[in-house]
């Protein structure tokens, strides 16, 4: 049950929505910050920012409505009637990037890439302040803790049939933290390289969700509240597009190491091991579901195969970044 933070005549504002509200604001000062420090993109960020919150409203409650279809009394009213229900973030996400295409389509964007990473690196930031939301109602926890009681690890929440409380995984505790971090990197790293002049739009977009999607995969596993394939009921769609995340991230940096560095037959090593690791995380899924007992064993090797995904990802980046630049190139890199 959410808190009530104000009573205004009839209205109720709760915690939860101000927190979100704050970090929706957050995300798009930060998203401003990055992307008009370019001249001459005012006009496209006036365009894309109401756009981006339009089809991430839309979107995120499409897809929670999918997933949580009991909790509407239909489509319309979900989509319709925002006072109550839920959102889900992959839709915020899908709600972004349409916006920086259909931007670049009509030619109002100068860079689709340039744009997405100024919206991940902004998204990260609002996910680092929007799962705090979590501290004023039930959602984002994890597994019955009984060990400890307290925070970093476990956080109470009222069972809605005993009524009585429950310490359970702080799920959401982990994520804000993490996001925290993707952000604090990321943004050195897009900061460096502009400086450098060796940014390439898009990149540090797909170092996002090469991250998020590593972490989500492991962290949306401890949920209690996950969402769900409605064909199976059981496939969690965070997990999976997690997964197609880190896949599509390590793909385009393997293709830009061949097509810039030729064909090494030791490559075939790296792809390998990007399997291996990708298998033992799900390996691990599948034992944890099975034997929930041994749950820290599982999840911890869980954790250092997609840490090592993670920077699998960002060591073949490195080796397609490491071709000598044109020296025409180069000169035009410095001005």
């Amino acid at each position: 049950m959410a808190r009530i933070a104000f009573i205004i005549g009839e209205r109720f504002l709760y915690w939860n929505s101000i927190l979100l509200a704050l970090a929706a604001a957050a995300a798009i000062c930060v998203f401003l910050s990055l992307y008009l420090s370019t001249p001459g993109r005012g006009a496209t960020a006036a365009v894309a920012v109401p756009m981006a919150l339009v089809l991430s409203m839309v979107l995120s409650r499409l897809v929670h409505w999918y997933c949580r279809v009991d909790s509407y009394a239909s489509l319309w009213a979900a989509l319709t009637n925002y006072s109550t229900g839920g959102y889900a973030l992959m839709g915020a996400f899908a709600g972004c990037a349409l916006t920086a295409l259909l931007l670049r389509l009509v030619k109002l964007s100068d860079s689709m890439g340039a744009m997405l990473d100024c919206m991940s690196l902004a998204g990260a930031a609002g996910i680092a302040l929007g799962r705090l939301a979590s501290f004023f109602d039930g959602s984002a926890r994890g597994m019955l803790v009984s060990s400890v009681k307290s925070l970093p690890w476990v956080y109470p929440v009222m069972n809605q049939v005993s009524g009585q409380l429950e310490y359970r995984l702080a799920t959401f505790l982990f994520q804000s933290v993490i996001a925290a971090v993707i952000f604090a990197v990321l943004l050195v790293l897009w900061l460096r390289e502009r400086r450098r002049g060796t940014a390439e739009d898009g990149d540090i977009c797909l170092l996002f969700l090469l991250c998020h999607g590593a972490v989500q995969v492991a962290l949306d596993s401890t949920r209690y509240d996950s969402l769900f394939f409605r064909s199976n009921g059981f496939v969690s769609i965070v997990q999976v597009l997690g997964a197609l995340a880190i896949g599509l991230t390590v793909i385009v940096f393997s293709v830009r190491l061949v097509r810039r560095r030729g064909f090494k037959a030791w490559y075939l090593l790296q792809w390998l091991a990007v399997a291996a690791l990708l298998g033992l995380g799900g390996y691990m899924e599948y034992h944890v579901q099975r034997h929930a007992s041994e749950a820290v064993f599982a999840y911890s090797m869980m954790s250092l195969a997609l840490a090592g995904l993670m920077g699998m990802g960002f060591w073949i980046r490195a080796l397609a970044g490491k071709t000598p630049v044109p020296v025409r190139t180069a000169k035009y890199l410095r001005k």
